[in-house]
């Protein structure tokens, strides 16, 4: 299989296929997502949103909010490839988590799994009690937000303006579709999930499916996108007029 195949792949099923493998050797599912968290920097409650994504694979590392700086002592053979050699850097990620669980499989103890954990705890928030790696660290505190607008709030200020220009531009173009958090991203909701966004730390991960990204592709070169993912970095000008366009489609075509 080759690497953009591998990038493709549903995250969700992914994800399941890893829990087997931890879970048929007694290992479990808090064991499994606290390896994954630690190496990519997402929380049990994103890693949790994503599992519920049409999202592939690739996409899932390439958002990863903090990836862990200590990965890179993560050195060894795994599906016949030696990590620290892998040459694609989004691939060599993917082998990161491959060599994690397989460790956790063989029965290897979490803090030998986990290089160098007592060193990235730098900063507990006095709120929640949760550590990071990173001193104000942005993250939930306490409840999830109930509204888009608490969502945009909650993001780095950097971040916001652009967060709102998005909704605006969504809201006024499908406005009988209903504001919601699912999935803890904002969601436009018209019995099922229209159109969705979130905030990652160079670019706006926009969700509006796969089927809409291949009916815009020719319209998108100018940006990264994947799978059902389009990814608007914060050092271009937002599309609006084109982000409204692909939100109509999601309203009548998904």
């Amino acid at each position: 299989m080759n690497n953009d195949k591998v990038f493709q792949m549903n995250f969700g099923k992914v994800y399941g296929l890893l829990l087997d493998k931890a879970a048929r050797k007694g290992r479990t599912k808090a064991e499994v997502d606290e390896v994954i968290c630690w190496l990519t920097g997402y929380n049990s409650e994103q890693l949790e949103a994503f599992r519920s994504t049409d999202l592939g694979y690739g996409d899932f590392f390439r958002c990863a909010p903090q990836p862990n700086p200590n990965r890179a002592l993560i050195k060894g053979v795994v599906c016949g490839v030696r990590v620290e050699e892998v040459e694609d850097p989004l691939m060599r990620e993917i082998r990161y988590l491959d060599k994690l669980i397989d460790e956790l499989a063989k029965g290897r103890p979490m803090e030998k799994i986990l290089r160098g954990q007592e060193k990235t705890a730098m900063w507990v928030c006095p709120k929640c009690g949760r550590s990071f790696k990173n001193r104000e660290q942005g993250h939930y505190c306490g409840k999830p937000p109930a509204t888009i607008e608490e969502y945009i709030a909650a993001q780095p200020e950097e971040a916001q303006d652009y967060l709102r220009q998005v909704n605006a531009a969504i809201k006024a173009s499908i406005p009988e579709a209903k504001e919601k958090i699912s999935w803890g991203m904002p969601s436009y909701w018209k019995g099922r999930n229209l159109i969705q966004f979130a905030a990652s730390k160079r670019h706006i991960g926009l969700y509006p499916g796969p089927e809409a990204v291949e009916a815009f592709a020719g319209r998108l070169t100018e940006y990264k996108f994947n799978k059902g993912t389009i990814q608007l970095p914060y050092s271009k000008p937002l599309p609006l007029e084109l982000i409204a366009e692909i939100a109509v489609w999601c309203a009548e075509n998904n």
